[in-house]
This record gives C-alpha cells, structure tokens and sequence, in this order.
C-alpha cells in the first residue's frame, strides 16, 4: 500500500517532521491528543542530511577519496534513521493503545534532504490537515528549531502547531487566538475549532492595545463576538490596554491557563501588523507554549 495513496476524506492527516530526539514521543502524543477520537493518520516524516562535502585536497584522487568516504558516512546516516523510524513507529503505536484511542493509523518516511525543502514537498505529496512538530527553541542547534518551524509556518498553506521541548502539559485546552482584526479572523477562528472538533476547547480572542485608545478596536472586537454567538461558552473575547508587552502576555496566560497560542501567520512577515509592531515572534517563542499557525485563505 502506498503511503502517498489519496487522502479519505473521512481522515484526517497530521504530518510529523522528527528527529528522534528524546522530546520527540512527547510531541507525537500531543498530535495524539490533538485529533482525539477522530479517524487520523500520522504521518511521521523524518530527513537526514545527504549533501556530500568534498573538503579542499588534490584534485582528482582527493575529491573521489573523501567523496566515497562521505558517501559511506551518509548511508550510515540512512540506515540508523530507517532503524530509528522503525522503532518510533512501534512505539508510537503502542502509545495510542495507551491512550485509548482507536480510530488511528501510523505510516512513515525516512528520506535525505534539506529539511525546509522536503517538508515543504512531502506536503504536496499527502496534503496533510495539519503539521505538528517539535522544537529546542531558539538558538538551539538541530534539525527542529525555533528557526525551523518559523520558517515551515511561514512557507505552507497548512495550520502547523510547533510544541516546545519545555511544553509539559498532558492536554492542550485553553487556546489563545491573537488578533488584529484581519478579515481572516472568523474563518481562521473556526479553523481551530474544525482542526480540534473532538477535544473540548476553549477560545480565548485577543486583542492587546498598545498606546491607542480607539473605540473602534471595541467595535470590531463586538462585531466578531457576534460572528460567534452560537459557540458562547466555547469562547471568550477579550480587548487588553497594555503599556509593557512582556507582562501582559505573562498576566493573559497566566489568567486564563493557557496552552496554546494560535495567530494568523501573514504571506509576507511571520507577524506582520500583529498588535502594531509591538509584539513579536520572539516575544511569543518565550512564552514556551505551542503555537498554532494559520493562514489567509485556508
């Protein structure tokens, strides 16, 4: 059976990029929990590097020397990624049967590459309904960075949730949806809720104001809760005055305990327009939740 076999529209795909490090089971349990009973297919997708380096030696005997001693080195790479995949796949499945969850099925794919790139045309291989993926953070060195899963939100038209390795949590329920009142934002907002439509979610809608006092951020915040009346008890709006950006980031979560942030990711800049300039990515990465990434016209 093919892996990249058309896609039942009964199922739900989560794509996985891994890179079997020992946060890696974690992150695949939070996709777990993510489709909850819902018929899903993980997809875990793992890259290797495969680009041979010929270091500066005589020409031609050097190059073809340390160009076969390079060659050998990446099918090692290979063959331990394969046995490595083999292995999480086995374990992945008997973490679903610990969970209890029973509409799942995993498939996998080890290949060598640019991990940007690969991940980018895996996607139009499988279309998946979402890509969840681990990171160290920023600043930390590996395949899956904070470096990395910005720049996979930016580049693909799919909701992608990036989950620190400091993410401890068992269950993801409290969703914070940042908002500059994009025309976007009621078809992004029930994104989240078809994304998760078998776990019980909240939704909290937010819109921190920064040196501005306008009434017209109250009307359009009033305007969106009205898209949403038929989900009250499932979501909350909220229009914060802020002066320091850290602090009421801080205060907000805190408060409504959240565990994840989720935001429309704009084609041209990561955060671009986001709460007027004054809060970025990094500022979001610091908060080390799981973020949610969504974007114009999906």
């Amino acid at each position: 059976m093919s892996i990249f076999r058309e896609k039942l529209s009964a199922m739900k795909t989560f794509l996985l990029p891994v890179d079997f490090s020992e946060n890696t089971l974690t992150t695949c349990k939070h996709a777990i929990y993510l489709a909850g009973q819902e018929k899903t297919r993980l997809f875990l997708f793992h890259i290797y590097p495969d680009q041979i380096i010929v270091p500066d030696s005589s020409f031609p005997i050097g190059i073809d020397n340390d160009a076969f001693f390079n060659v050998e080195f990446i099918e090692t790479l290979r063959k331990q990624a394969e046995e490595n995949m083999v292995k999480l796949n086995a374990d992945v499945l008997d973490l679903i049967k610990t969970m209890g969850y029973a509409n799942m099925e995993v498939s996998h794919l080890v290949t060598g590459g640019d991990p940007e790139w690969e991940i980018r045309e895996i996607c139009k291989k499988i279309n998946p309904d979402l890509i969840v993926m681990g990171t160290e953070g920023e600043g930390k060195k590996g395949f899956l960075e904070g470096s990395m899963a910005e720049s996979i939100m930016t580049r693909v038209k799919i909701p992608v949730v990036a989950v620190p390795g400091s993410f401890k949590k068992d269950r993801i329920q409290q969703i914070m949806y940042a908002t500059n009142f994009s025309n976007m934002d009621i078809a992004s907002i029930n994104n989240v809720f078809n994304l998760f439509e078998k776990i019980e979610i909240i939704v909290h809608v937010v819109h921190f104001q920064f040196d501005e006092k306008s009434g017209k951020n109250s009307v359009l915040l009033g305007e969106l809760e009205q898209a949403f009346k038929k989900r009250m008890g499932k979501i909350t709006f909220n229009l914060i005055q802020a002066s320091d950006k850290k602090d009421v980031l801080d205060i907000f979560t805190q408060k409504y305990q959240i565990d994840m942030i989720a935001f429309l990711s704009h084609k041209r800049n990561f955060f671009q327009n986001l709460f007027a300039h004054k809060i970025s990515k990094k500022d979001f990465f610091k908060l080390e939740l799981p973020m949610l990434a969504l974007h114009e016209g999906v």
